[in-house]
């Protein structure tokens, strides 16, 4: 009943050269894409629930400026993922 489940092999017994700080920096990335978005998605939603011209000023300036960064930091991460499976 004591059986151990099988581990996985080390990163370098399947050859790969990624360490854990160069994950760590695209896991960062996409998850201020995702804090980013979901600033953005608030901003839109209060301005969908009490629209006015001052939730309007905002969802133009900070809505759609969240919304902005979070598509260049995604775009930053497939880009450099792309680079790292060597296809661009």
């Amino acid at each position: 009943m004591n059986e151990q489940l099988p581990t996985s092999p080390a990163p370098s017994a399947t050859g790969g050269t990624e360490t854990h700080v160069q994950r760590s920096w695209r896991i960062r990335l996409v998850t201020g894409a995702c804090l980013s978005a979901l600033l953005g998605l608030g901003v839109s939603l209060v301005h969908l629930v009490w629209p006015s011209p001052l939730m309007f000023a905002l969802f133009m300036t900070l809505g759609q400026g969240a919304f902005g960064v979070a598509m260049v930091l995604y775009a930053i991460t497939i880009f450099a993922d792309l680079k790292k499976r060597k296809v661009l």
